[in-house]
């Protein structure tokens, strides 16, 4: 089998954002994250991983659009970062080697 997580890359000045905006989604992020550069990575143990962070981003998000069906100002730039942090969109989690 071969391993292929991947880390989420958040930039740093989104990850401060979201730390002081969404403490409930940084929670999700802290433990594993670690600096790089002028980013964030995020390390993913799995796909279960993945999708504890993905369905956090649907609750923040959630609380975020308007009487309208918008989202608001924070919410188009929530998006936003988490959109550049998962942009590589590779599969995570394990894969069997063809024989």
């Amino acid at each position: 089998m071969i391993k292929m997580a991947r880390p989420l890359k958040f930039r740093k000045k989104d990850y401060l954002w979201i730390r002081g905006k969404y403490p409930a989604f940084y929670n999700l992020l802290k433990n594993t994250s670690h600096p790089v550069g002028d980013e964030i990575y995020v390390e993913l143990a799995d796909q279960g991983a993945y999708d504890i962070i993905f369905d956090g981003t649907a609750y923040v998000l959630m609380d975020e659009v308007t009487d309208d069906g918008e989202l608001t100002k924070d919410g188009l730039r929530f998006e936003e970062a988490w959109d550049y942090a998962d942009r590589e969109g590779e599969m995570i989690g394990t894969k069997q080697e063809l024989i």
